[in-house]
């Protein structure tokens, strides 16, 4: 049978199923709720409202469109000017956002940062200090944040399973790690965020894949590829074959973790913080609106007009003199036809579930992985060495990181979740010898069929802001940059000037 005849098996409860765990009946008669978010609807509603007539028009200078990290930073340049933000799911935050249950707040997508080296780019620096995020130390020499109350002790950080040992990180022990980093020293204090500031000098790394630039510097074991893939998926969706050796070598030298312990920032609500944080900056709360799908755009005489079909199901014309589109570039086909070739992108799929459990769990490592196989769970994150807001809950927080292919597989979970949330508790409990199920409360699912773009050879762009046309900027990381934070709000931030210097206004954030 081939592999796409397996995969048709059962859709719902393969992932773990491939590394040998299978669900079982459970004989505890208390059951956990469960929740399941995804955005597949949005492709339903346009379809549905493919014919429907604008009913009312409204004008505005600037238009956002995108609420994640890219499209409210750029928000914080335009504070204090005509402009409105759509957003369509029900909340801002994109692939950073945050869920609640009861009075437990959790990540939903990305869910951290680390101190920033006084050599990365002024612009993201300067507005996390205005935003009093961060602040400089002049004894580590690094930008570390302000509420260190959600900076995570070193002793707590992480633990890794293997085949059910544990062990202190993915790459102990394993074959060949000294020549390893030995070969990637040589890039140490090179590999700069945002990634439009690194040398040209190296370049050359994003033409060709890390394993091919490993395997000629060096005899590359199965297993040290295989745990390097591990984490290349986990930062990148994609395995040491898929990304550019650029990517790969920035994961690990882009800051200096083998000379100084590098803060470890994770609120509870993950990188909703800085959403938050940008959101006040702005001050402009009524200016952002959510479950607003905008549905076309396009370029007029005097500016830009966009169809958005708001809460109310209803279509409203738009218009604008700039716009900048922060959202997915998968989904410009459906929104502005004539610019979808200029984006083509791979993206990872990914699979969030939240466990909410009651306290009595002893996971007290963040960061908990746990290599299989075929490398498809990503571990799982605890809250309990986090500052949280719950005296009740614990929260493990559990990835997945699927193949390109496999997209549809999400539509099967989203359909039936029960028997994949059951089979990844097995594959949890049996991975670390610890059991959740007596504890468990309730399971949060998010599924994002477009999680992140995957920097295969030949994908990063170097470049400041991208804008094909005239009144058309683009932002976000899906622009040619690693999917980062850091890359995300440089992005937005280039992108809201951008817009601002085309017309002539000079007062934009500095």
């Amino acid at each position: 049978m081939n592999r796409r005849g397996f995969i048709q098996i059962s859709s719902v409860a393969l992932l773990p199923i491939l590394l040998g765990i299978f669900p079982r009946s459970s004989g505890n008669k208390k059951r956990y709720s469960i929740s399941v978010k995804s955005n597949r609807s949005f492709g339903h509603l346009l379809r549905k409202l493919s014919a429907e007539k604008p009913v009312r028009e409204r004008t505005t200078d600037y238009v956002i469109v995108g609420g994640g990290i890219a499209g409210l930073a750029a928000a914080t340049q335009l504070s204090g000017k005509d402009f409105l933000l759509f957003e369509a799911d029900d909340r801002l935050g994109g692939s950073s956002a945050c869920d609640y249950w009861k009075d437990t707040v959790f990540a939903t997508g990305a869910h951290y940062e680390l101190a920033y080296p006084e050599t990365f780019g002024s612009e993201v620096i300067d507005l996390l200090t205005k935003m009093e995020v961060i602040r400089f130390n002049d004894y580590s020499k690094l930008y570390e944040f302000v509420d260190e109350q959600y900076v995570i002790k070193g002793s707590s950080l992480e633990q890794c399973f293997v085949k059910g040992e544990a062990i202190d990180e993915v790459l102990s022990g394993v074959e060949g790690l000294k020549e390893f980093k030995e070969i990637l020293s040589e890039f140490k204090g090179k590999m700069l965020l945002p990634t439009r500031l690194i040398d040209n000098e190296y370049h050359y790394l994003n033409s060709i894949s890390f394993k091919d630039f490993l395997s000629e510097k060096m005899n590359l074991s199965q297993e040290l590829e295989r745990r390097i893939s591990y984490q290349m998926l986990d930062d990148w969706g994609g395995k040491c074959d898929q990304v550019s050796a650029l990517a790969g070598i920035h994961y690990y030298v882009c800051r200096p973790y083998d000379e100084k312990d590098v803060p470890l920032f994770s609120p509870p609500n993950g990188n909703s913080y800085f959403l938050e944080k940008m959101i006040g900056y702005t001050n402009a709360f009524e200016a952002f609106e959510v479950n607003s799908l905008v549905r076309s755009i396009k370029e007029v005489s005097d500016g830009v007009e966009l169809e958005v079909i708001n809460s109310s199901r209803e279509v409203e014309l738009v218009k604008a003199k700039k716009v900048v589109y922060a959202g997915q570039k998968h989904a410009l086909k459906y929104i502005l036809k004539s610019e979808a070739n200029l984006f083509e992108n791979s993206y990872a799929p990914w699979l969030v579930l939240n466990f909410v459990c009651r306290k009595g769990i002893d996971f007290n490592k963040w960061q908990n992985d746990v290599v299989t196989e075929n490398l498809e769970f990503m571990g799982f994150v605890s809250s309990k060495p986090q500052k949280t807001r719950s005296a009740e809950f614990d929260v493990f927080t559990a990835y997945y990181c699927l193949e390109e292919i496999d997209r549809e597989r999400l539509v099967a979970i989203e359909k039936e979740p029960s028997p994949f949330v059951e089979a990844t508790i097995q594959l949890i409990e049996k991975e670390t010898g610890t059991t959740i199920t007596d504890h468990l409360e309730h399971v949060n699912i998010k599924l994002m069929g477009h999680a992140m773009p995957i920097p295969k050879p030949g994908y990063l762009s170097f470049s400041d802001v991208p804008s094909y046309a005239s009144n058309i900027i683009f932002a976000g990381v899906d622009t040619g940059r690693l999917p980062l934070f850091y890359e995300a709000c440089d992005s937005g931030i280039q992108a809201g000037r951008s817009v601002l210097e085309d017309l002539n206004v000079d007062d934009y954030e500095s």
